[in-house]
């Protein structure tokens, strides 16, 4: 076990080295001039070269790319172009929306696409059955910018009885911060009213995110299920006069299972890509909704500073879920 940790770090850090390499001289390729485009047409040429020279832009790129390194090493990821600030602050005010969001979306996946997907293997060739298939294969192909839209149309402007954005209303104001997930701090400081008002906020944006996961999650329990109704130790329970809930929820699901969890850690970081099309349209101020401004506006240390936060989440999520597929089944081995 020890082994395997040092392997897997050392193969982390390899990947964040490159992710950084990567996406500073792609970002550094697009022909634009961040400080142009910040300051605006009226600017003077003078005045652009002074605040080139200020971001360091007027040195060469092998030494913007060492600098920016050296300050991530100190903890200084510099300063946004677009927001005039460190890019650190930028971070810890986006990023918990952009995580909060996605760990209730991947709970909504997993709480939801189990139960249903153990549902239409116990129920196979049935209507139920059936039309379950055809929910979560819709739930794959439909486009997430189109299933939002609809909701907000259905929720909001018909209905009226779901928020149309944001995370929370403007009259009540985040809660105290502790975490900066606003479902968190609200009970940790027993606010139940911003509790209840972050919840029914985060309905639309979560749900919506979280389709094609719950279709996912749908189809992969349930062929994991009927894989495991065939295998001799079922047979032989059965046999043996092992009550049928209990063959059900103490052998068949515990082992189809373990597809089940492989596949979470990879719904997690398309997740990650999709929360950039749901906070553009529930105007979620996370990590996406930072990100489409910085990218826009060129900035290249902030995209390199969201696209590291992104990587180091995902391979972090990949090596609990090979944790987990262990703890599941011990006789694999982790090398």
């Amino acid at each position: 076990m020890p082994t395997f940790f040092v392997r897997r770090i050392f193969t982390m850090l390899l990947v964040w080295l490159g992710v950084t390499i990567l996406t500073f001289f792609i970002a550094n390729v697009v022909p634009a001039d961040p400080v142009a485009l910040r300051l605006g047409p009226k600017a003077t040429s003078e005045s652009i070269q002074y605040w080139r020279h200020e971001y360091g832009l007027d040195r060469p790129l092998p030494e913007q790319y060492i600098r920016f390194m050296g300050g991530l090493l100190k903890g200084d990821l510099g300063t946004s172009i677009w927001s005039g600030r460190p890019i650190i602050k930028d971070l810890y005010d986006y990023f918990p929306a952009t995580l909060e969001l996605a760990v209730v979306a991947l709970f909504l996946a997993i709480l939801t696409g189990i139960p249903v997907g153990l549902w239409a293997a116990i129920r196979t060739g049935k209507t139920v059955d059936r039309i379950i298939q055809f929910i979560s294969t819709s739930g794959l192909a439909l486009p997430l910018f189109w299933f939002g839209l609809v909701l907000q149309l259905l929720f909001y402007r018909r209905l009226g009885i779901l928020p149309l954005d944001s995370r929370i209303d403007l009259v009540l104001g985040p809660p105290g911060r502790i975490t900066g997930l606003y479902l968190v701090d609200s009970l940790l400081h027993f606010d139940f009213e911003r509790f209840g008002n972050s919840l029914i906020h985060m309905i639309l944006p979560a749900f919506t995110l979280s389709l094609p996961a719950i279709g996912a999650v749908i189809r992969m329990m349930r062929a994991s299920t009927l894989d495991i109704l065939t295998q001799d130790f079922i047979r032989a329970a059965r046999a043996k006069g092992v009550p049928e809930k209990l063959v059900l929820f103490r052998h068949v699901v515990r082992n189809a299972l373990l597809p089940v969890v492989t596949l979470l850690g990879n719904l997690f970081n398309a997740l990650l890509g999709g929360v950039f099309v749901v906070e553009a349209v529930f105007s979620w101020p996370g990590l996406g909704w930072y990100a489409t401004k910085v990218i826009l506006a060129s900035d290249y240390s902030s995209i390199v500073s969201i696209t590291l936060v992104i990587a180091v989440l995902s391979t972090s999520v990949n090596l609990l879920v090979d944790i987990l597929y262990r703890k599941l089944d011990p006789r694999i081995q982790l090398t």
